[in-house]
């Protein structure tokens, strides 16, 4: 009873018909214009996913072999600034040591010099010395001769002791 008394729920043979051959018509046109639109759009995304997840490998692959480069970089600069450090110190270090000799020898060349300096005045000084001691003992003597020489009894016995001196060939 159900059944005829609603007409959605007992269908009309040619309304089965007709909606079969719409549906088949609509499956035509859409298999024809549609679904290929539809399955090429697809295919490109499909591809597109395949690109960009090839990209981001090789991106990846890329960032990896980046980050090895930069860390054989920082090795390198490592090893060059230690070497640089190196050759630094040894520079600075000849350059002391060059320093060091140069500053002796300006030294001992100071030194000797003021020795000859030294005996050059020590010499005029003795040359000096001598010369005020001939002259002071001229001088004593001068004296000395003058007081013995005052008197004639004097004068006599210096030259007979001369006289005595002196060999006679």
């Amino acid at each position: 009873m159900l059944l005829e008394l609603n007409p959605l729920i007992t269908p009309n043979i040619g309304l089965i018909a007709w909606t079969g051959l719409i549906f088949i018509l609509l499956v035509l046109i859409l298999g024809k214009f549609v679904w290929p639109t539809i399955t090429k759009a697809l295919a490109d995304r499909e591809r597109s996913i395949e690109e960009a997840l090839k990209a981001a490998e090789a991106a990846r692959m890329a960032k990896t072999d980046l980050e090895n480069e930069i860390e054989k970089i920082r090795q390198e600069g490592r090893v060059e600034r230690e070497q640089m450090m190196k050759e630094t110190r040894q520079v600075a270090s000849k350059m002391e040591e060059d320093a060091r000799e140069k500053a002796t020898e300006e030294y001992n060349r100071i030194l000797d010099d003021a020795k000859r300096e030294i005996d050059s005045q020590k010499q005029n000084a003795m040359a000096d010395v001598k010369n005020q001691v001939s002259k002071l003992s001229l001088q004593i003597a001068e004296k000395l001769v003058k007081e013995q020489l005052a008197n004639e009894t004097a004068q006599k016995q210096l030259v007979e002791t001369y006289l005595s001196d002196i060999k006679v060939n």
